[in-house]
């Protein structure tokens, strides 16, 4: 196996011998009669000549425009793999692998070819699908073993992300990726990561939309990926299974990163929609700086939903963001949007207690007679801090 410098040696020595084949070839044809004819011709008609010449510059300029994604200095920095989902025939992999270059993500971006051209085929085959995410596995550990240390990421999208997890399963003990990224998830919501979650160093994010169609009625109709139940994770979260050991939820609180879609999206071209995470700006601001290794970003003002760690349950998430809390808590999840409380915890403009009737709200968020005032949701504040968009 050569290294990277010997490459670079070798690939030098290549064009160093073409130049001289080039130059042999060049001080031939000035020894040859017909040569120096058809030159001459071709003088003649230097207007055709410098045409020709725009023209092949022009080619080798679009040429050289085009990305490599497998070229051999890109596998020197490590590895993304990318699947689409069932049918495979939406362009969502060109678009992840643009967004993910663009997003200055410089390894190799494969993408991994496995569906079979048919939507309700792709998303029941259990068995087949298992057997091409073996193949897959396959795959990544001889990568690891041919550029041992190097990071591999995980990126698919709806039932592409089943077979990512099934990889995961069918890696060798020893053997971890840096990370995986699942979007849109047709696993079912109980599905056991654990598994996945072990063979990952760092952490499995799914990134999931309670707007999304095809996972509220399409897989609902057809059943999970995974052949497990209607609900898939990629809309409401993963939550660990009913019954789950410590260990379990442990994983999915260490390394399972839950990022709800919220709209502010938009402008990064996801509409909540299915797909929409594939979207080439979302991946390029979203998707690449996770797969670089830096801090998920933040997107929007107090207005956007936070990631959530492990169990995506609405009970589970209402009790993380009362936690550590004193008091009420500031904000409150209203159709999965977090909007804050008025400050004094009653209407905008309470009246002063003078001038108050029986029922009537203090300042102090308190009923005249001395009940405590129902809690209202300033949504206009809320709106305020939704504009602040990136």
């Amino acid at each position: 196996m050569t290294t990277a410098s010997e490459r670079g040696t070798a690939g030098l020595s290549s064009r160093g011998e073409c130049r001289g084949r080039f130059a042999t070839a060049g001080q031939a044809s000035r020894a040859t009669p017909a040569r120096l004819a058809q030159s001459t011709h071709f003088a003649r008609n230097s207007k055709s000549a410098v045409l020709a010449a725009l023209v092949l510059a022009a080619a080798l300029a679009a040429g050289c425009g085009q990305v490599n994604y497998t070229s051999p200095e890109r596998y020197d920095c490590g590895l993304v793999v990318c699947l689409s989902g069932a049918g495979g025939m939406m362009g969502e992999c060109d678009r992840m692998r643009d967004g993910l270059a663009s997003g200055g993500v410089d390894r190799a971006i494969e993408i991994f070819d496995w569906s079979r051209g048919d939507v309700f085929s792709d998303q029941v085959s259990v068995e087949a699908n298992r057997r091409i995410a073996g193949t897959l596995a396959g795959r990544l550990e001889s990568y690891m073993i041919e550029h041992p240390g190097r990071p591999v990421h995980l990126v698919g999208i709806s039932a592409g992300t089943g077979l990512i997890v099934w990889a995961l399963e069918a890696l060798q003990p020893e053997r971890q990726v840096e990370g995986a990224i699942i979007m849109a998830s047709s696993l079912d919501t109980r599905y056991d990561l654990a598994n996945a979650l072990s063979h990952v160093k760092s952490n499995l994010y799914s990134f999931n939309s309670i707007a999304d169609t095809v996972l509220s009625l399409g897989v609902t109709w057809t059943g999970t990926v995974d052949r497990k139940g209607g609900l898939a994770g990629g809309l409401v979260g993963f939550s660990p299974p009913e019954g789950a050991p410590e260990e379990t939820k442990a994983l999915y609180h260490n390394k399972l990163v839950q990022v709800p879609w919220w709209p502010g999206d938009v402008v990064l071209g996801h509409l909540g929609d299915h797909l929409g995470a594939t979207s080439a700006t979302f991946v390029r601001v979203r998707i690449a700086p996770i797969v670089m290794g830096k801090e998920l970003p933040k997107i929007g003002g107090e207005g956007a939903p936070k990631a959530v760690t492990g169990d995506a349950t609405p009970a589970a998430q209402t009790n993380a963001a009362k936690a550590g809390r004193s008091g009420r808590p500031e904000k409150q999840r209203f159709y999965g949007w977090m909007v804050r409380r008025n400050a004094s915890g009653g209407p905008a403009s309470p009246s002063t207690a003078a001038g108050q009737t029986p029922g009537a709200t203090s300042p102090a968020g308190r009923k005249s007679d001395g009940a405590a005032a129902p809690e209202k949701i300033d949504e206009a504040a809320f709106f305020d801090d939704t504009g602040r968009l990136p």
